[in-house]
């Protein structure tokens, strides 16, 4: 089966991304899953405590092959989101840069 979730392939990854981090956010924060949103803020909108934070920082290398991110640090969903997307997208990043370059 073939899921199409963005205009490329690379956009329907990140979409999916986009969707297991909203899962993972809701579940460590034990908030309904359609409250988070892209411009929730983690603290203010979402309640996140250094307890809820230490949950989703656990939850989020879990989910995401050992990605590190201190929620804390990042006021939003979008910004979080940002984060770990390019945590994951790092190598390819570069070397679609060098591919270029070639």
């Amino acid at each position: 089966m073939c899921i199409k979730a963005g205009k490329d392939e690379l956009d329907s990854v990140k979409n999916l991304m986009s969707m297991a981090l909203k899962a993972v956010v809701a579940e460590a924060l034990q908030v309904e899953l359609d409250e988070v949103v892209d411009e929730a803020r983690l603290v203010e909108d979402l309640h996140m405590g250094a307890a809820g934070a230490a949950a989703l920082r656990e939850l989020i290398a879990d989910t995401f092959d050992g990605c590190t991110v201190d929620p804390a640090a990042i006021p939003t969903y979008a910004g979080l989101l940002e984060r770990v997307v390019l945590n994951e997208f790092r190598d390819v990043e570069q070397r679609e840069v060098c591919d270029l370059a070639a």
